[in-house]
Order: structure tokens, then C-alpha cells, then sequence
């Protein structure tokens, strides 16, 4: 290979990318913390956050990888691991336009939950009745593990959330507090957890609604650190040292108390989860999405005022304008016009804009879309594996806006642009090459690639190249 040739033709330099010759993908991830407001790398510099969530359950996967059953059990891993490994390669494919570095996982129920118990409750995702420390143990070894190293593998890093969703009503000392602590002491006695605490975050909860403190009290100014300092004391003293993420009250839309009353971390590395959907925050929504973006950000900050002393991780938002069918009603009760198959109908030229102002604003905020299936089309990745934008060809929802701030956020934040490498002076003593999963390779016939080099002053050079003449 001529690097003369090539040299000119070099694109872009992928800081952090490899952190040493020997490295694996998952282990060129660099490790995470909080530091102040933000989350920073090793070396200081700033990091945020972008790609999704999804939850390994074949109803929610579109019976895309196994067709109904009564159960799930371990025969119905392997199915679920081929599937998303599919998903995290399209995740990923940044020749094709895709640029995620973050992957929310649901802990399902499904897999944690007793087939062989009758449930006491209502059934829904916040119904423990059936729940399995047993069974959360078996899968956290089979399943979720195994998940986590291939999101890691594909350089996403990984958020994760228990199983199921948070009762109406929560109060301190009620069993779902207990049943928080259980999956969360279980889980973080893991070493593997412990390992890749860099790389690895904790949600403590999904969507608490009303909170109530030990005397009763609905959300009073000490309910939210009351009830989440409990699991945030055991997941320390388990070891754990990664990022925590707290939410707030109101389905995730409301930490005001946490201003004054903020969970104490002896780590100091933790931030806040935060959910944003059309309607709320003062933002427009449906046909009437007339979304003023400095007014939904002033708002934002009235209920979520800890953007201003911790990093915040946005981890459901979605959106799509509105197209004749069938609509619902919100988590708040409000009536949502039917759309294109996400949660909240409105436009990107509103809400999504809006959104995406509060982000540059503060600086500091990560976010994963609702769903994979709401960044990319699935389908068409299974049938054809074509990575294009969910809802391709329609330009007012979250696809195609996230598919084009994702690329720009991820090329701000890592990428810097190379015209020309001098070599004459800095004579290059070695070279190692790699696939973009990070595995080293012989000398490449073919682009993508990325290569290593070392220089005689003891200079490394990480190189990422793209095309070629």
C-alpha cells in the first residue's frame, strides 16, 4: 500500500477510538464519570450521548426474532442475542449514516418474572408479584451480560434500567422500594458490573409518578431523595462506582426537589434521567405543534433545574406529525393525535427543533430515542441490510432529525479533520490495523479501516480511513 497515495485521501482522525494496540472494541471504550455538570473520559475531555433504548421481548421486537409463546426461557436466548447483535451493527454503521453510541436496555420482566406464579397484582409492567430473583440471576448471566458485551463490542455504551415500570403511587419503605433494592443489590454484585463500571450506567427506576415520603406525604421536598437514597447507599456499598442516573417524579418530568434535596454519592458520579415527550415542558404537540423553543427551555429548566449542576441523560423522547388513524391518551391523560407509530405526535420544525435547542443550550444532556425502531427502519435492515431512517421520507419526525444531529453531534465531539500527515520528519516505526469493531487484521485490501501507528518520538497516531484512490 502507497501512504503517500493514501495520505491525502485520509478523512477524519477518531479520537479515543483505540486506546491501546491490543485493545478489543468493548476495551477501546473509553471509561465514563461525571465531573461537575458533565460526563467526561480519562482525559477530561467532555462526552455526550446519543442513540436509544429497546427491551429484549418479542412482543416489543415485533415478533421479529421468535413468534409467540406461552414463557421465556433459556432456548429463547440465543434468538434474542442473533437479533440485536443485528440491531447493534445498524446501530452503529457509520458508512450508512448511523451514528449511535449509547444503547438503553430494559432488564424485561418477561425474563425476570415466574411463568410458574400466579400474579397478585394487575398484570401490567408494574405488577412484581411474579418477580424472580432467581430467574434475574439466571438471565443476568445468560441474557443481559451477553447483550452488553455486544452493545459494547459495537461501541455503545450501555444504560441500564430493572424490569418494568413504577407503580401509580410510590412511598419509602413500600415493597416496590424493596423490590428496587433486591434487583439492584443482585445485579451490582456482579464482577463483570463492577469491570466495566466505566462503561456501564444505572437507572434506578422507570417513570415514577407520585412519590410519597415516610410520613406519608405526596410529593413533599424530601420524597424523591428518601425513597432513591436507600438503593443508591446499597449500590455503593456492592462496589459499583460507574454513573448513576436518578429520576425524578411525573413519569420523569419533575426535579425541582432534588435542587435542594439532592441523593448524596460518595462517588459524586451521578446525574439525572429524564424523560421529554411532546405536550410537556411547555412545548407544543399534534397540529397545533407551535413549539417556542426558549419558552420549552425555561420550562425545562423550572422542572428539571438540575441540568444546571449534573449531567442529564434523556432517556425516552420521540416524535412524528400527524396522519390520519388512530390516536391515545398520554401518561397525563392528554389526548395524542394518531401519527407515523411513536408516542408523542409533533413536528421536528417544533418540538423536535425545541428540543434539540435545549440540548446545544446546556451542553450537557444525552438522550436515547423511545425505540431502534424509531431511528432506523428494522425491516428494511432485516430484508435488504440497508440502514436508512425510520420513517424515511418523512422529514418532520425523530428519524431523519435524529439520523442527522447524531451524525453532527458524534463528528463535533470526535472527529477532527486531517489534510495531510508528515511523515518525513517523525519516522513511523510501527503499524497495526483494524476492523471498526476494533479486532486487529492484516494489511487491508479494502476501506473501511482503521490503523495504529507509532512514531520514533513516541507519537500514536489513530487513523480511520474511509476511501482511497
Amino acid at each position: 500500500m502507497n501512504y503517500h497515495l493514501l495520505r491525502s485521501r485520509l478523512l477524519p482522525v477518531v479520537a479515543a477510538l483505540l486506546v491501546n494496540l491490543s485493545a478489543s472494541a468493548q476495551d477501546a471504550l473509553p471509561d465514563l464519570r461525571v465531573s461537575g455538570k458533565d460526563i467526561v473520559d480519562a482525559s477530561g475531555k467532555t462526552v455526550v450521548l446519543h442513540g436509544v433504548m429497546d427491551t429484549p421481548n418479542r412482543y416489543f421486537n415485533g415478533w421479529r426474532w421468535q413468534g409467540w409463546k406461552p414463557a421465556y426461557g433459556e432456548e429463547d436466548v440465543q434468538p434474542c442475542l442473533d437479533y440485536f447483535e443485528k440491531i447493534f451493527t445498524a446501530l452503529t454503521d457509520h458508512e450508512q449514516g448511523a451514528y449511535c453510541n449509547v444503547f438503553r436496555l430494559h432488564l424485561d420482566p418477561c425474563w425476570t418474572n415466574d411463568p410458574n406464579i400466579t400474579a397478585t397484582g394487575d398484570g401490567s409492567e408494574a405488577d412484581i408479584s411474579r418477580f424472580s430473583k432467581k430467574r434475574l440471576i439466571t438471565f443476568w448471566n445468560k441474557l443481559y451480560v451477553k447483550l452488553i458485551e455486544k452493545a459494547l463490542a459495537h461501541g455503545l455504551y450501555v444504560v441500564m434500567r430493572p424490569p418494568g415500570v413504577c407503580p401509580h403511587d410510590i412511598k419509602v419503605g413500600d415493597a416496590y422500594q424493596n423490590y428496587l433494592l433486591t434487583v439492584w443489590k443482585t445485579v451490582t454484585q456482579a464482577d463483570y458490573l463492577k469491570d466495566n463500571a466505566g462503561r456501564i450506567s444505572i437507572e434506578l427506576a422507570n417513570e415514577p409518578v407520585d412519590v410519597y415520603d415516610s410520613n406519608g406525604v405526596k410529593n413533599s421536598s424530601v420524597a424523591l431523595r428518601d425513597f432513591f437514597q436507600p438503593i443508591v447507599d446499597a449500590i455503593r456499598g456492592n462496589g459499583f462506582k460507574g454513573i448513576i442516573w436518578v429520576p425524578g417524579s411525573g413519569w420523569q418530568s419533575w426535579y425541582n426537589n432534588y435542587e435542594n434535596n439532592p441523593v448524596i454519592d460518595p462517588e459524586n458520579n451521578f446525574g439525572y434521567a429524564v424523560h421529554c415527550y411532546p405536550g410537556w415542558y411547555n412545548s407544543g404537540s399534534g397540529s397545533n405543534d407551535n413549539t417556542d423553543k426558549e419558552k420549552m427551555r425555561r420550562q425545562f429548566e423550572v422542572q428539571v433545574p438540575v441540568v444546571k449542576t449534573n449531567p442529564v441523560i434523556v432517556t425516552e423522547i420521540d416524535w412524528s406529525p400527524v396522519k390520519p388513524g388512530e390516536g391515545h391518551y398520554d401518561e397525563h391523560g392528554n389526548w395524542v393525535e394518531p401519527n407515523y407509530g411513536t408516542w408523542g405526535t409533533a413536528t421536528t420544525s417544533g418540538f423536535g427543533n425545541a428540543f434539540k435547542y435545549i440540548h446545544d443550550y446546556y451542553g450537557n444532556i444525552s438522550m436515547t430515542l423511545q425505540g431502534s425502531g424509531l431511528y432506523f427502519d428494522i425491516d428494511k435492515y432485516l430484508e435488504s441490510g440497508k440502514v436508512q431512517p425510520a420513517f424515511l421520507g418523512v422529514d418532520e419526525a425523530c428519524g431523519e432529525a435524529c439520523f442527522d444531529w447524531y451524525k453532527d453531534w458524534y463528528e463535533a465531539q470526535n472527529i477532527s479533520a486531517i489534510e495531510d500527515i508528515d511523515v518525513d520528519n517523525d519516522e513511523v516505526i510501527s503499524r497495526k490495523y483494524y476492523n471498526l469493531q476494533g479486532m486487529e487484521i492484516s494489511c487491508p485490501s479494502r476501506v473501511p479501516y482503521i490503523y495504529i501507528e507509532r512514531k520514533r518520538s513516541g507519537k500514536i497516531t489513530k487513523i480511520k480511513v474511509c476511501n482511497m484512490k
